[in-house]
């Protein structure tokens, strides 16, 4: 995709701050694109074949939504951590593996999806995320929830599809958390504390396709505390 054929959806970005180029088969970033480093505020370059991306893209200062889903990135570059006031960063469907530390610097972030992209470790410094409130790293290879995490004041958090056999019971610090989805994991009513269920503000607790012995949960001490938050966030939402 050359210079012409982007000239219209450039000139278009320049009046309303908007690029959309997914789906368009790019293997390497278009560097038309740094001629909206003064005004580009959404930037979708998801579904294409992009491995890398260049370390100018720092340059992108209103930057508040990037979308990168389902390119072949396997890392990230420094610089992305200077894009100081975004927002919403979606990486879902590539082969990172490694958590990417870069973004740690990104400390407007609200939203995170990083869903497929091979994860096994999730590192205590996520907690410099202060602003996250939606998190999704379902589909990965994770086995812990780490401490750093639970330090955040998420809304939500989606875990679905890991190796998680615990939830920890830090989750009681984050009077903020609504929805944790843990489906498709490893986990048994000995790895759910009685305190999730009792003393936090979790009132979906998704945990479907796990091994547990669904009569036992309902008899662990705190679940008719949860099934009250349960029901009444239910109530609100008919």
């Amino acid at each position: 995709m050359g210079g012409n054929t982007l000239s219209v959806p450039i000139d278009h970005a320049k009046k309303t701050g908007v690029l959309s180029l997914q789906a368009k088969k790019l293997e390497k970033f278009p560097e038309d694109i740094f001629e909206l480093r003064r005004n580009l505020r959404t930037l979708d370059l998801s579904h294409n074949k992009l491995d890398e991306l260049p370390d100018d893209i720092g340059c992108l200062q209103m930057l508040r939504t990037l979308k990168l889903e389902d390119n072949k990135l396997g890392v990230l570059p420094k610089p992305i951590g200077n894009l100081g006031k975004l927002e919403a960063l979606h990486l879902s469907g590539n082969p990172l593996m490694d958590w990417p530390t870069q973004i740690h610097r990104c400390t407007n972030l609200k939203h995170l999806d990083l869903s497929r992209c091979r994860i096994s470790e999730v590192p205590d410094s996520i907690n410099s995320l202060k602003k996250l409130d939606y998190l999704c790293l379902s589909n990965n290879r994770i086995h812990t929830i780490p401490e750093g995490l639970c330090e955040l004041k998420l809304v939500e958090i989606d875990l679905n599809q890991n190796e998680i056999a615990v939830i920890p019971s830090s989750f009681t610090k984050n009077t903020s958390l609504r929805v944790l989805r843990l489906d498709y994991n490893s986990i048994t009513c000995a790895g759910i504390p009685n305190e999730i269920l009792s003393d936090t503000t979790i009132s979906t607790l998704s945990l479907e396709g796990n091994p547990l012995d669904v009569r036992k949960f309902h008899e662990m001490d705190g679940y008719d505390k949860y099934n009250e938050r349960y029901a009444a966030t239910k109530r609100k939402c008919d």
